[in-house]
C-alpha cells in the first residue's frame, strides 16, 4: 500500500475504524535529511547529545574499573594476608581465586537477563539509578569485608550492578543517539571499558605502596564514586524518546527529542524522527497483540509471561539468525578470546613467570 507522507502522517497519529494503528513496511519518508555528516564529524554539530552519551559511558567505565582492580589486588600480599584461603600456602587456592572472580560474573549475567524489563517498566534512566544503586551495596561490602564470604556476596552483588549497567547503558545510548553519529557515540562504552581498566591498574599500582589493608580497600572505595556521579547525573538527563513513544507519552517523547538534538520541536528533521519512532512503537505493540494476545493486559502475571516469551520469541522463525549473529559476535569477542580471564588473571601468570607487574 502506497501512501504520501501527509497520509502516512495522519494514519500514524490516530487509530483507524478497528482501533489499531497503520504500520507501512515500506520507508514513509521519501527523502531522509539528516542531522549533519556522519562519524566523528557529526559529534561536535550534535555535541548535547553526544556529551549525554559520554556520561552514560560512565557505565562502562565502572565495569572496566572493577575487572582492573581484581587483577592486581589478588597479588597483594596485604589482600592475601587477610583472606589466606586465596594465597599460595592455602589448600585449594585455585578453585578459591576462581569462585572468587567468577562470583562477579555470574552476577553480571543475572543483571543483564534481568536489566530488560526494568528499563522497559521503569525507563532507561532509573533503571540506571537502580543498578548504581546495587553495585554501590556490593562495593560497600567488598571495601567492609573481614571474612572470605563476606567478599564473595559483595562480590556477587556488584556483579548483578555491573551487569545491569553493561546492558542498559549501551541501549540508552543508542536511543538518544541521532542516527548519523550513533556507531560513533556507542564507542564510547568501549573505550570507557578500556578507560576504566587502565585508570583501576594505576591506582592499585598507588595503593601497593601503602601499608596495611587499605593497599586494597582503598581501591574497592574509589569505585564508588563513578558510579555515584552516573547515578545522580543521569536524574538531569532527558528520558529516552523511544521510551516515551513505547508508553504513549508522545508529546514527551517529542519534547525530549528536541532537546537532545537541540532544535526546536517544529524542526522538520524533528518531526521526521519523531514520527518514524512513533511508527516503530506502534508496529511493536501491534506484533505483541497478534503473537501473544492473551498477554497484554497490565497484570503483574501477564507481564512476568510475556517477558519470558519474548525471550523465546528470539529463537523462531524469522529471528533466530539475528539472535545467532548477536551471540556469535560477542561470543568470539569476548568468551572465546578469553579476554577477561586473560586481564584477571595477568599478574598472577607473570608473577609465576618470574616477571613482576607490582
Amino acid at each position: 500500500m502506497e501512501s504520501t507522507v501527509e497520509d502516512a502522517k495522519a494514519e500514524s497519529a490516530s487509530p483507524d475504524v478497528r482501533g489499531t494503528f497503520v504500520h507501512h513496511a515500506e520507508a514513509l519518508w521519501t527523502q531522509r535529511e539528516p542531522y549533519g555528516p556522519a562519524g566523528l564529524k557529526g559529534v561536535t554539530i550534535s555535541s548535547y547529545a553526544a556529551l549525554c552519551a559520554a556520561f552514560a559511558a560512565l557505565g562502562g567505565m565502572v565495569f572496566g574499573y572493577d575487572q582492573g582492580v581484581v587483577s592486581v589486588v589478588l597479588v597483594m600480599p596485604q589482600f592475601l594476608s587477610r583472606f589466606t584461603r586465596v594465597s599460595e600456602t592455602a589448600s585449594g587456592a585455585g578453585f578459591w581465586k576462581g569462585f572468587l572472580t567468577a562470583m562477579i560474573e555470574l552476577g553480571a549475567l543475572i543483571g543483564a537477563l534481568n536489566q530488560g524489563w526494568i528499563a522497559d517498566k521503569i525507563s532507561r534512566k532509573y533503571s540506571i539509578v537502580v543498578a548504581v544503586i546495587i553495585f554501590t551495596v556490593g562495593s560497600i561490602l567488598q571495601t567492609a569485608s573481614n571474612g572470605y564470604a563476606v567478599l564473595i556476596v559483595g562480590r556477587l552483588i556488584g556483579g548483578v550492578g555491573i551487569g545491569m549497567l553493561s546492558m542498559v547503558a549501551p541501549l540508552y545510548i543508542s536511543e538518544i543517539s541521532p542516527p548519523e553519529i550513533r556507531g560513533a557515540l556507542l564507542v564510547l562504552e568501549e573505550f570507557s571499558i578500556v578507560s576504566g581498566i587502565v585508570i583501576a591498574y594505576w591506582i592499585t599500582y598507588g595503593t601497593r605502596f601503602m601499608g596495611g589493608e587499605w593497599a586494597w580497600r582503598l581501591p574497592f572505595l574509589l569505585q564508588m564514586f563513578p558510579s555515584t556521579i552516573l547515578g545522580l547525573g543521569i536524574l538531569f538527563l532527558p528520558f529516552s524518546p523511544r521510551w516515551l513513544a513505547s508508553k504513549g507519552r508522545d508529546d514527551e517523547a517529542l519534547q525530549s527529542l528536541g532537546k537532545l538534538r537541540q532544535l526546536p520541536v517544529t524542526d522538520a528533521r524533528v518531526q521526521q524522527e519523531w514520527f518514524d519512532i512513533r511508527a516503530e512503537a506502534a508496529f511493536h505493540r501491534q506484533t505483541s497483540a497478534i503473537k501473544h494476545p492473551t498477554l497484554q493486559s497490565k497484570s503483574t502475571k501477564n507481564s512476568i509471561k510475556l517477558e519470558l516469551v519474548s525471550w523465546s520469541d528470539c529463537f523462531r522463525r524469522g529471528c533466530w539468525r539475528r539472535t545467532h549473529i548477536g551471540i556469535g559476535i560477542m561470543f568470539f569477542q569476548v568468551s572465546w578470546s578469553q579476554s577477561n580471564a586473560i586481564r584477571t588473571f595477568a599478574n598472577k601468570r607473570y608473577s609465576n613467570s618470574s616477571v613482576s607487574m607490582l
